[in-house]
């Protein structure tokens, strides 16, 4: 019988512990997206306000949470220091492979993901479509910003000074007169519908890949000839690219 209820005992602590854990995480996730008052916790978490008040004094003495001014509390230094160290060590090929690859396979197109370095892309990885003749831009390409669409996805939020800025740097075949207008545009709808120039011709349509704190990380496209990827099919591939972007941003902590 002693073994029995120390056993019992003992899941009951654990099962305690765990609820709490879950209760402070909770509140952690409130404060971390808006700061807000005690009271306001309480009413969101529906946690009782004593066990409310005792897991936000816990979370503030580690730093997870600090005062924002008129009582409320924001997320603290060591959230920011966790998240910073996170993203570091984040692989985002890894994460990305599988994403990449199901986009390759809904489109039968070259799949690729690339991030900014300064005022360049820079190719991280393609994977293969079933098309007979294929872009096979490699891992470890750099190209200025607005040269591609991958890059222009990368610079969206960038604003309109910082778009002639970087205009500025390229050969003109790559800022054509309607090119702000366009980058206005992909700015709304988060996704850029790139007719590459002579004597390429590269079509392609490429969004960008946002992270749990909205900034654009990384983005993604896929590319074909302009006789392979018309108007009407780039249309079709929008909301697939647009699609994968978004659950890419999910797996690493877009909301």
């Amino acid at each position: 019988m002693s073994g029995r209820a120390v056993a019992d005992g003992g899941e009951d602590t654990r099962k305690t512990g765990t609820q709490t854990l879950e209760r402070g995480l909770d509140l952690l996730e409130l404060a971390a997206h808006e700061p807000m008052t005690l009271a306001e916790l309480t009413e969101r978490s529906g946690l009782p306000k004593g066990v409310a008040y005792r897991l936000v004094t816990a979370l503030a003495g580690r730093g997870f949470v600090s005062p924002a001014g008129n009582g409320r509390f924001r997320g603290g230094p060591a959230l920011l220091r966790l998240s910073h160290r996170a993203g570091e060590q984040t692989d985002i090929t890894g994460i990305a492979r599988p994403h990449l690859q199901a986009l390759s396979e809904r489109t039968g197109l070259s799949a690729f993901l690339g991030r900014r370095d300064g005022d360049h892309s820079l190719h991280l990885l393609r994977t293969q479509g079933s098309e007979r003749v294929a872009v096979t831009t490699q891992p470890g390409t750099r190209r200025l910003l607005p040269e591609t669409g991958m890059g222009k996805a990368l610079m969206l939020d960038d604003g309109e000074a910082e778009w002639r800025r970087l205009l500025a740097l390229v050969d003109a075949a790559h800022r054509p007169a309607e090119v702000l207008e366009a980058l206005h545009k992909a700015a709304r709808a988060d996704v850029v519908l790139q007719h590459g120039p002579a004597p390429d011709h590269i079509h392609s349509v490429a969004a960008p890949v946002r992270d749990g704190t909205g900034r654009v990380v990384a983005a993604i496209n896929v590319a074909a000839a302009a006789q392979y990827m018309g108007e009407a099919q780039m249309a079709e591939l929008v909301p697939l690219v647009r699609q994968a972007a978004a659950e890419l941003g999910q797996a690493l902590g877009r909301s």
